[in-house]
């Protein structure tokens, strides 16, 4: 649809305009009408029309400076002049500023729509390629956040990622955000409210953030920063906002140390967690920047050797030896704590958090987070959480027995089948049964090809076939999934080497 704004200081004008267009053409609605340029002006920035016909000649200031003027806050929008005067100089002052129709009043209805077409074709194609830029622009985003700070895959080319992103300035740091419900397996609703609603937050305030995915009850945030230290703030000013929003829930966050090299990130990742599970458990929202000190206070509080351990044993699915050692591991934990319920429920809670990215390597994806903060004694604490990994253990083995191999090749040949579509890592995780998160991260262990090669892979040899023969460029970039056909012509030269037109030849 298209967003118009009519300008003239004569109404018939206007009226015949609005008539000519709604007999002939549906995909317009007109959004504002002014009578002068001062008025034009405090309407556009009002409506923000795609497309305005503007007078040339009209009281308060004449058509052309209204252009200019709107022009500086809204450079996208579209003109098509409209004068009664036939003069060379107008038409010059407005090829300056960009505008490609000019009609002359008494207006033919055919001139009139033929104009309209020129411009409503040019603002469809902008918006498309806009859309899918932007589509591109967030899921190049998340794969960054999954590569180099959750995972830290090294055969990652830093330079490419700068090129993708526009890094510019690459000191940042990284602060995992976390959520504890008074309810015992919240909804998948609540925990897609909870994050929708912080990635809102830190958009609004923090723009220059990259958001990545929600794993279990936490969100990991990629934050760039000057020279100034802004992580007290930061930490601070969300939690504050998120408290607003939350209810029955929790926020808590950690927060790892400053970094000025793309390759330290997940250290700084790694930092936040070490933070996170040393926050206090009273406050509705805590937080904790990280230190040198809590490295330490890790180790002494969590056993990692017998934590790693017991892990192994759940991801094996063997349920007797995983009840063991979690006697275990709940003993040395609760001596480290001094037997203090609530230390010992967040060390606990933390451990589950931890398996459940472990068991995600294997893309088991159901919900194992638990909400042990309603327990008044350390006994009925262990005994819920034991109960609760006997469920998981036993939903292991049974996964493990069905194997992970067919939902990736369910995620594949959902891609083959559809590649011709603008579908996203997010649709094909959704099919899959599987977060997007993993989907990409196995999707590569398994084929070798990350999701997003996979698919352009496929795309481009469609494209050749199609090369073929006599199909346009435009049809060929429509049938294999791009809107925009200057964008298939780029992707298609960076994956060959040569244009389409070179190809065909």
């Amino acid at each position: 649809m298209i967003n118009i704004m009519l300008v003239d200081d004569e109404q018939l004008e206007r009226e015949g305009l609005k008539l000519m267009l709604t007999k002939e053409r549906t995909n317009f609605r007109v959004v504002a009408e002014a009578k002068n340029g001062k008025q034009a002006v405090e309407l556009a920035l009002i409506h923000k029309p795609d497309l305005i016909f503007m007078d040339i000649k009209m009281p308060e200031f004449d058509g052309l400076e209204a252009i200019r003027r709107i022009l500086n806050v809204l450079p996208q929008t579209k003109y098509i002049m409209v004068s009664a005067f036939d003069t060379f100089e107008y038409a010059r002052e407005a090829m300056k500023y960009g505008i490609k129709e000019y009609l002359l009043k008494p207006s033919k209805m055919s001139e009139l729509l033929e104009a309209y077409d020129r411009m409503a074709n040019e603002i469809t194609a902008e918006k498309l390629k806009d859309a899918e830029s932007k589509q591109l622009n967030q899921l190049v985003e998340m794969e960054f956040i999954i590569s180099f700070i959750m995972d830290h895959v090294h055969e990652f080319n830093e330079t490419d990622w700068e090129d993708l992103l526009d890094l510019g300035n690459k000191t940042a740091f990284v602060t995992v955000f976390s959520f504890t419900a008074q309810a015992l397996h919240p909804t998948r609703e609540q925990r897609s409210s909870w994050y929708q609603n912080l990635k809102q937050v830190i958009q609004t305030y923090y723009p220059k953030s990259l958001v990545g995915p929600l794993t279990g009850f936490q969100v990991p945030v990629l934050r760039f920063v000057e020279d100034d230290d802004d992580r007290d703030e930061f930490a601070r000013s969300i939690i504050l906002n998120m408290q607003k929003q939350l209810k029955d829930t929790r926020i808590s966050a950690g927060i790892g140390s400053i970094v000025k090299n793309v390759n330290d990130y997940s250290t700084s990742y790694q930092q936040a967690l070490d933070a996170l599970g040393l926050t206090g458990t009273k406050s509705k929202g805590s937080y904790l920047v990280y230190h040198d000190g809590i490295k330490q206070m890790r180790k002494q509080l969590v056993p990692s050797e017998l934590e790693k351990k017991l892990i192994d044993v759940v991801k094996k699915g063997h349920s007797q030896h995983g009840l063991q050692l979690f006697e275990q591991y709940f003993q040395v934990i609760q001596e480290a704590n001094n037997y203090e319920v609530n230390t010992t429920h967040r060390a606990i809670e933390h451990f589950f958090i931890v398996l459940t990215r472990s068991l995600a390597e294997l893309g088991y994806n159901d919900e194992i987070q638990i909400n042990l903060g309603q327990f008044s004694t350390t006994l009925q604490l262990k005994t819920a959480a034991k109960a609760h990994l006997l469920k998981i253990i036993e939903h292991i083995a049974e996964y493990r027995s069905n194997g992970v191999q067919t939902l990736l090749l369910q995620a594949k040949d959902y891609v083959d089948s559809r590649y011709q579509k603008s579908i996203s890592l997010e649709e094909v995780a959704e099919h899959a049964g599987i977060s997007s998160y993993y989907l990409s991260k196995l999707f590569k262990e398994t084929f070798n090809i990350t999701f997003i090669d996979y698919l352009t892979k496929k795309r481009i040899e469609k494209a050749k076939e199609l090369l073929l023969g006599t199909m346009s460029l435009k049809e060929i970039a429509l049938t294999i999934g791009y809107k925009d056909p200057n964008y298939f012509s780029r992707v298609f030269k960076k994956a060959t080497g040569s244009s389409p037109t070179e190809y065909r030849k």
